[in-house]
């Protein structure tokens, strides 16, 4: 009989921690050992833990201290530990736990600035010593981990909004990882890369390591810890395509026009991923319509109507909510007669598709829809609104929602607009950066500066500016943030300068496939049709 342990599975988000968990977990029982999982799915088996899973997770909890978050996120682990880990460990069984005490002194320590030593000593009280046996650490690239988790969103379609830590920026993951790194060398802790090898093969290092010492660099190649997407320089973009896996390849050949035999290869495959990725005149929408509105029309706000046989008026029974979602900063007669038609049944797509909108017809058809629409297209409505109306509206969603309020702000440069700004920039900085998006004026700028260690959202908010300080800000991250420095390019008339920053961004960013894409997009730019080219295209994610 196995002596019981207790192994802790650590490391970044999207590592494949808890795949790999489950697999292990199977492949011990197999040899004869009792497993106990304190975790099924994303949920613990425990009440308290749950409720301080979803506390430390509400967006709404901004104001959450750094300190504050650390005490929680031990409390979780202690409740785990006392509940759940110490009477299984009693019963004689090895107890495989997502996450330990190592993630509340990395969370507080690198991602929110809290004193090292302070963190590490509230966890040792926190477990009273109880340390777990082996802790095994799981590590991609950030922009990995984004990648699978933008994938997964595309496929499920997930309704809830993004928690507290998808709200801090990329430059807070960069810190995560990089926190696991250093005290995993500090530690000696096996580390195992999962950038190019299945779950499968990672679980069978992980076996190999609990059985026989065997550390995961003695059966790794260098390939294992080098992301899909750095491929050889000298590869085409739309050849690197070709040797990536298909949903990495139309994840990032989104909106392309490169990618269009990519996509037919595989649309019976990936239909979804396939419809989400099509650009702005893509052959493929109307095969794709009928099984994927909502992807075949998300580009078309303000492509104009063009007659009976526009792809929108088809949908419009079979799927209204995307066909008049789709009509957003659409201004005609036809489209408003379809508007005050659905208004009733579908108040929430008619709320987003008159985003930005303040004449009579508008905010009279948003007043009729707006208390049976969700919070989401409330919000979106709003954008670059500044009349009377408008601000009573957004004054109510900053006392229930201000993290989610905020993006009401985006092109809205007011005494008011800007006293709010200022006030939460240090409590939700990564969505007063959104707000900021084609903003050049002084206080963006000094917000901006204030802010910068959200990471490369800095630099979105600036795309498609041409002041002196915009320059500036791209010139300052070209080194570490090269493609995101290109894409701010976009809608900017051809320079010298654009095009000498370019070069310089592509030769740092040489390899890496997110650079390739954002290089391929600009060169793009100029043969998209007109209507694309509208200030709130650029203003708009992707």
């Amino acid at each position: 009989m196995a002596k019981p342990r207790l192994i802790a599975f650590e490391g970044v988000d999207g590592a494949g921690k808890t795949t790999v968990l489950s697999l292990v977990a199977d492949a011990l029982r197999q040899r004869g050992e009792k497993v106990f999982l304190p975790r099924s799915g994303k949920e613990h088996d425990s009440q308290p833990t749950k409720m301080i899973r979803r506390l430390t997770r509400d967006a709404r909890n901004f104001d959450l201290t750094g300190v504050s978050e650390l005490l929680l996120y031990c409390a979780r682990e202690a409740q785990i530990l006392d509940e759940l880990v110490r009477p299984a460990l009693a019963r004689g069984e090895t107890v495989l736990v997502d996450r330990s005490f190592l993630t509340p002194i990395v969370l507080a320590a690198f991602g929110r600035g809290v004193d090292r030593k302070l963190a590490e000593s509230t966890a040792n009280n926190a477990c009273q010593g109880s340390w777990p046996d082996i802790t095994l650490l799981f590590d991609v690239h950030p922009r990995t981990s984004r990648l699978r988790k933008r994938i997964e969103k595309v496929r499920t379609r997930p309704q809830t909004e993004s928690g507290r830590k998808g709200q801090a920026g990329s430059g807070f993951k960069e810190r995560i990882r990089d926190g696991y790194l250093q005290i995993g060398k500090e530690q000696n802790l096996p580390v195992f890369h999962a950038e190019r090898v299945r779950p499968t093969d990672v679980a069978a290092r992980v076996l190999a390591f609990l059985e026989h010492g065997t550390r995961p660099e003695q059966s790794e190649s260098p390939d294992d810890s080098t992301p899909v997407w750095m491929v050889d320089p000298a590869t085409s973009f739309e050849q690197a395509l070709d040797l990536l896996p298909p949903e990495v390849a139309l994840f990032l050949s989104n909106g392309l026009v490169a990618a269009r035999a990519l996509r037919s290869r595989l649309v019976e495959r990936e239909p979804e991923l396939v419809a989400w990725s099509m650009d702005v005149e893509d052959p493929l929408r109307d095969r794709l319509a009928e099984s994927q509105p909502d992807y075949a029309l998300r580009s078309w706000s303000k492509r104009p109507l063009s007659g009976k046989d526009d792809l929108r008026l088809r949908l419009l029974e079979r799927a209204p909510d995307a066909a008049i979602s789709a009509l957003k900063h659409v201004h005609c007669e036809e489209a408003d007669a379809i508007r005050e038609r659905y208004a009733d049944s579908q108040p929430s797509a008619v709320l987003s598709s008159l985003t930005g909108r303040e004449d009579e017809f508008a905010t009279r058809l948003r007043q009729r829809c707006w208390k049976d629409a969700e919070i989401g297209p409330r919000v979106s409505t709003l954008g670059f609104c500044t009349g009377p109306d408008a601000w009573k509206r957004r004054e109510k969603l900053f006392e229930k929602v201000p993290h989610l309020a905020l993006a009401t702000l985006r092109g809205v440069n007011t005494p008011r607009a800007n006293e709010l700004l200022q006030y939460y920039a240090s409590r939700t900085p990564k969505q007063v950066l959104s707000a900021l998006t084609g903003r050049s004026d002084e206080l963006s700028h000094q917000l901006r500066r204030e802010v910068a260690h959200v990471g490369r959202e800095v630099v979105d908010s600036v795309r498609g500016l041409n002041d002196e300080q915009s320059w500036q800000l791209r010139q300052e991250y070209a080194e570490r943030y090269p493609s995101t420095v290109i894409h701010s390019l976009l809608g900017l008339p051809d320079s010298p300068r654009g095009d000498a920053l370019r070069a310089r961004c592509e030769s740092i960013g040489a390899g890496d496939l997110h650079t390739a894409r954002r290089a391929q997009q600009l060169d793009e730019y100029a043969d998209l049709p007109d209507w694309t080219k509208a200030r709130a295209a650029l203003d708009g994610d992707d």
